[in-house]
């Protein structure tokens, strides 16, 4: 059915309408006026009943007046907009009361427009036509929101069972080392960095600080044949060189083109004394005496992980004899690079300075906690502190 409203003819779709006055005759025309348009009307004469016809019924649009014995239709519309039902419903007042005060009242408890006693029944048509695309409008809007939470959800499903599996893999893939202190900080739910240790006989310790491009699963996916081949390789002794350039051509056939991982990976022989560092992409590994006085920093001095092919790639690492007890710091740039609110880097200096403390790890990382100042990373942060002895 269609209604013309200034000479234009305005479509009408059924609607399910209740109608709540506490007088039958204003019941009875509307009913009527409604009817003829071929809108459903039910009717309530008291809040109270209003309460019930709309639970019960889920109507589309409340007709309400105001002044009514019991509860009334301010506090009518303030029970019905409690109930936190699917789908917006449009309420419109209907009332004799036409002072300004008594508008803002009800549109206050809940109201959606306000019309006064005698009705005009044309302009009531108009009113329910407008509030009607309105509802379509928000319920086209509650349907892509229901969507968008529920394609959320499941993202949200994937990235826990993707972050469980690669956390269980590295736990699988890795085997404590005393010596050695981790801290890993993911800038979101599914972290890009990755901190794994391996021994081989007594003597032998490996760490391995990777730092993947990007943030969550992209980042995360390329970590997966890096546990791996670092699992099984250091597990047998293999030189840091041979790792390496293992993980190279690994990364090289499965990564997109401008995908890479900047890693630091260090090999500590305890029977002979002696460090192997390869970095390539990471800020630089530091090694400090006992007191915690920089004695050589082992900088980035290779591209990461992932770019360059098999004859362009350079596997050599550094190698360093210690003498002293001392400490060995690696990090990734998500540490060098964390900002407090000022916009002020960490940066090496106070990672130095940190690290001049009887507990170096510990010192270091309430540092970095305490210059974030509670705001969150933007980056993952990882950390490895290696006590030489």
């Amino acid at each position: 059915m269609d209604l013309t409203i200034n000479n234009l003819e305005v479509e009408i779709i059924p609607l399910k309408i209740l109608a709540v006055d506490d007088t039958k005759v204003n019941l009875m025309l509307l009913r009527s006026a409604l009817t003829q348009s071929g809108h459903t009307v039910i009717t309530a004469s008291s809040g109270e009943e209003a309460l019930e016809r709309f639970i019960e019924d889920k109507p589309d649009v409340v007709l309400m007046d105001v002044m009514m014995p019991g509860i009334g239709g301010i506090e009518a519309t303030r029970r019905i907009r409690a109930l936190n039902v699917e789908h917006w419903v449009p309420i419109i007042f209907i009332s004799a009361l036409s002072h300004r005060d008594d508008m803002v009242k009800g549109l206050e408890a809940g109201g959606d427009d306000y019309l006064t006693k005698p009705v005009d029944l044309i302009l009531l048509q108009a009113k329910i036509v407008a509030m009607q695309r309105i509802s379509v409008l928000k319920n086209k809007l509650y349907q892509a929101y229901e969507a968008l939470r529920v394609n959320r959800d499941r993202a949200e499903y994937e990235l826990n069972m993707a972050r469980d599996l690669i956390e269980h893999m590295v736990a699988e893939s890795s085997a404590k080392v005393p010596c050695v202190e981790l801290w890993l900080q993911s800038a979101t739910n599914l972290s890009g960095d990755m901190i794994i240790t391996q021994k081989y006989g007594n003597d032998r310790e490996y760490v391995l600080l990777a730092d993947a491009m990007g943030h969550g699963l992209p980042a995360a996916l390329p970590l997966v044949p890096l546990v791996q081949v670092f699992s099984s390789m250091s597990q047998r002794g293999f030189a840091v060189p041979a790792i390496v350039r293992e993980m190279n051509t690994c990364l090289k056939s499965l990564l997109p083109v401008g995908n890479f991982v900047a890693l630091t990976l260090l090999s500590i022989d305890r029977g002979n004394r002696v460090v192997e560092v390869w970095n390539g992409g990471n800020p630089a590994m530091l090694l400090l005496d006992a007191a915690g006085n920089p004695v050589r920093e082992f900088k980035s001095r290779h591209p990461a992980v992932g770019i360059l092919r098999g004859d362009d790639f350079d596997a050599g690492s550094e190698w360093y004899q210690w003498n002293e007890p001392g400490w060995l710091a690696a990090c990734s740039d998500g540490m060098t690079d964390a900002t407090n609110a000022e916009g002020v880097a960490f940066g090496i200096t106070r990672i130095v300075t940190a690290l001049k403390s009887e507990k170096p790890f510990d010192s270091l990382k309430q540092a970095v906690i305490g210059h974030l100042e509670g705001h969150p990373a933007h980056d993952d942060i990882s950390l490895a502190v290696v006590c030489l002895r």
